[in-house]
């Protein structure tokens, strides 16, 4: 593919309307899966479940002890129709790429869209409602579902994780109380496909 374009310093970031050279360069939203401890299954389950030609990028912040990410992007990789990297600090959020998000990663404007950065807010305060989802899957922090469900109340996709199979629901459960849908992994990967043909 094409190099993407060069990034702009965060140092002096100033918010100015980028024109993109190309549609291509613009990605207006995103899917965010959360997860945490039994995590790690259901994202393979849901990556696997997904077309090589799904076109939003598929953001994934997983909780692991140890940071062990290196490991996660190639089981990922493994499993999924799409490509799989690890996010880092400047690069540009691409359609149809699944990126993982470390510990502290979120996503902040960069050239012709979106762009990761260190130390960002919760990614859900980031994305435009309408164009996003978020996906809540075993072990994701309770502590998010509030701002998992505004984006609900704006216009974005919200799912989680059935029950049945889900090792750590305890975030899942509040999800499902503020009247979020949930599914086993291929099922939210099924309507995700149909938000976004």
């Amino acid at each position: 593919g094409r190099e993407p374009p060069p990034l702009p310093d965060f140092s002096r970031l100033e918010l100015v309307a980028l024109q993109p050279e190309g549609r291509e360069a613009m990605v207006k939203g995103a899917v965010l899966v959360i997860a945490g401890v039994g995590g790690p299954d259901a994202v393979r389950k849901l990556m696997g479940a997904l077309p090589a030609d799904f076109s939003r990028p598929l953001l994934v912040q997983l909780k692991l002890d140890g940071g062990r990410y290196d490991n996660l992007v190639k089981q990922l990789a493994r499993v999924s129709a799409l490509p799989v990297a690890m996010a880092m600090p400047g690069d540009a959020v691409a359609a149809s790429t699944v990126c993982l998000l470390p510990e502290g990663a979120g996503t902040g404007p960069g050239a012709g869209g979106s762009a990761f950065s260190q130390g960002a807010n919760d990614p859900v305060a980031a994305l435009p409602p309408a164009e996003s989802a978020v996906i809540v899957l075993s072990g994701a922090e309770t502590s998010r579902v509030d701002a998992v469900l505004a984006l609900a109340t704006r216009g974005g996709h919200i799912a989680g994780q059935a029950m049945e199979g889900c090792y750590d629901a305890a975030a899942v459960k509040l999800l499902a109380a503020g009247g979020a849908e949930l599914g086993s992994p291929a099922q939210l990967a099924e309507q995700l496909v149909a938000r976004w043909p």
